[in-house]
């Protein structure tokens, strides 16, 4: 999918959500925290949204970040092939973040393929109370920090944590880090994380 037909589905699907609940583009803005000029100009086409926007739609609509970006279909059956991944995220070096997959809340999950070139990272936002990020370090080494924690990760490295707080990723080595991430989404309450039986520090 191309930025001109992926803006498009964008700005038809925030149009479609937003009147489905009935909503002002004023109300959908105040309600997100974006512009109504923003609200516009995507359900114009006329917007490439940052991932953090999206984040916000998708949060305040109620929906999966996925749905926000693809065309609607039948029965929940999905299938995605890899020339269908959508990079939502680049940078002129080669860094990238691709969607490939995801459901809607409740219990919405997410599955992201990230490529992040030398000296290079990404801040993510944070999420609602009760999201969970898992990532699998497949190649190169990763620094993740989750509000002041540090942890480095090797290849073969799995991390799971609280995404309410602000969290970034930092390629930590001379080659790229590529890493595979999952997102459970939506308010799970106070779930605790699985917690090992000695303290890691």
């Amino acid at each position: 999918m191309d930025v001109e037909e992926l803006a498009d589905v964008i700005g038809a699907n925030v149009l479609r959500f937003r009147q489905a609940l009935g909503w002002s583009q004023d109300a959908l803005a105040t309600a997100s925290g974006l512009s109504k000029g923003t609200i516009v100009a995507i359900e114009q086409h006329r917007s490439n949204p940052s991932v953090a926007t999206l984040c916000a739609l998708s949060e305040t609509l109620g929906v999966g970040l996925a749905t926000l970006l693809e065309r609607p279909a039948g029965p929940l059956v999905k299938h995605r092939g890899t020339a269908d991944a959508v990079v939502l995220w680049s940078t002129p070096a080669g860094s990238r973040a691709e969607l490939l997959i995801g459901t809607d809340p409740p219990m919405g999950i997410e599955l992201w393929r990230w490529r992040l070139e030398p000296g290079e990272g990404f801040g993510g936002a944070p999420h609602p109370r009760g999201t969970r990020e898992t990532v699998h370090v497949d190649g190169g080494a990763l620094t993740v920090t989750i509000a002041d924690r540090t942890v480095d990760l090797a290849a073969g490295d799995v991390i799971v944590f609280e995404a309410h707080e602000p969290h970034r990723y930092e390629s930590a080595g001379d080659g790229a880090a590529t890493f595979s991430m999952w997102i459970i989404v939506g308010d799970q309450g106070d779930m605790p994380l699985p917690r090992p039986d000695a303290d890691e520090g």
